[in-house]
């Protein structure tokens, strides 16, 4: 008998950016149309969008994937590369993103 497969890792996806003065509501409003395109994309779990309150122009977007093969398709696909043009005009250049595995914990 073989062990059963074990399921992909879930991954989230950090980015912590900072938006451009004055920009503010065009950045809400291109990044809504980004997650209405990651909501349609096979594998995506959720999105959040969270902005400092020590610092307002900071800006901390996570999302979350089946699988690292889901955020690489997405990553890659022609609909992302033309939704996350608007948005990463309102940004400044100084943006982190980092891709985590979702540790899941065996209950206590």
């Amino acid at each position: 008998m073989t062990a059963p497969a074990s399921a992909p890792a879930r991954v989230r996806v950090i980015r912590l950016l900072r938006v451009r003065d004055g920009m503010e509501a065009e950045f809400v409003r291109s990044y809504q149309d980004v997650r209405a395109g990651a909501e349609r994309f096979p594998g995506h779990l959720g999105e959040q969008l969270c902005r400092s309150l020590d610092d307002p122009a900071q800006w901390l977007l996570t999302s979350e994937w089946a699988d690292l093969d889901a955020i690489g398709r997405w990553r890659t696909a022609d609909a992302h590369r033309n939704l996350v043009e608007p948005m990463n005009a309102c940004l400044h250049d100084d943006r982190w993103t980092g891709v985590f595995q979702v540790k899941e914990m065996a209950a206590r």
